[in-house]
């Protein structure tokens, strides 16, 4: 059995900077889909003003994850300052500075296969962000039907004895 390498090794603190837009998972589920990937790893959220959501994280990280989207209202030194504060970071581009201040950069508007709803679109970029810093998101797909009534009546099961 071959497990996937983290792209970022030795990881023990996250900080997460959520969107102002929409989210496509919550807080528990991103701590959870982070904690996954990096075991024993403490997950800290900031808002895009950059205040603390719940206990505020240390003055260093190890990995940024950044679903702020392009458009957003926020100060011009945001990622230098979020760069500054951690070793590795990963974002969706947003202006021509990101490039150079993250380690990996998503660009939504290059990707085709990006879906033309706005829920959609969102929840897409972000597992695509979560890709890039190495956390597996498992593909879900839709609903299957209800075969209740198939299993039901279907057969040759019988009850007692």
């Amino acid at each position: 059995m071959s497990f996937v390498q983290s792209p970022f090794p030795g990881v023990k603190s996250v900080m997460v900077v959520l969107s102002s837009r929409a989210m496509a998972y919550d807080a528990p589920a991103l701590r959870n889909l982070i904690s996954r990937s990096y075991p024993g790893a403490a997950v800290f959220f900031i808002t895009v003003s950059g205040d603390a959501l719940g206990v505020s994280g240390p003055g260093k990280v190890d990995l940024t994850i950044d679903f702020t989207e392009p458009k957003a209202r926020q100060s011009l030194w945001f990622a230098p300052r979020i760069r500054s504060r951690s070793r590795h970071a990963v974002g969706r581009k947003r202006g021509w500075y990101r490039k150079s201040k993250y380690d990996r950069i998503y660009d939504e508007f290059s990707d085709s296969g990006r879906p033309t709803d706005f829920l959609e679109s969102e929840q897409w970029t972000q597992r695509k962000v979560l890709e890039a810093a190495g956390v597996h998101v498992a593909r879900q797909g839709g609903t299957t039907p209800d075969l209740a009534k198939e299993i039901g009546t279907g057969g040759s099961l019988s009850v007692g004895a």
